[in-house]
């Protein structure tokens, strides 16, 4: 196994994991917060808007750039 290879299956677990956390979190009376709920708490801030910026374009550098 090539080391792309791990790296994609990694994002496809973390990826994963997202979306059973958010799907837990639409449940009636849930204790977690969906990820639009987060996103939403996290850019209130001036903290919170860089690390979501920063999240977003390490993102679009490592799937978009190639």
């Amino acid at each position: 196994m090539t080391a792309r290879a791990i790296l994609v299956a990694g994002f496809v677990v973390i990826i994963g994991a997202m979306v059973l956390v958010d799907l837990a979190g639409r449940r009636p009376n849930s204790a977690v917060a969906p990820l639009g709920s987060a996103l939403i708490a996290a850019m209130r801030g001036g903290t919170g808007r860089l690390i979501v910026l920063g999240a977003w374009v390490w993102i679009g550098w490592h799937f978009l750039a190639r």
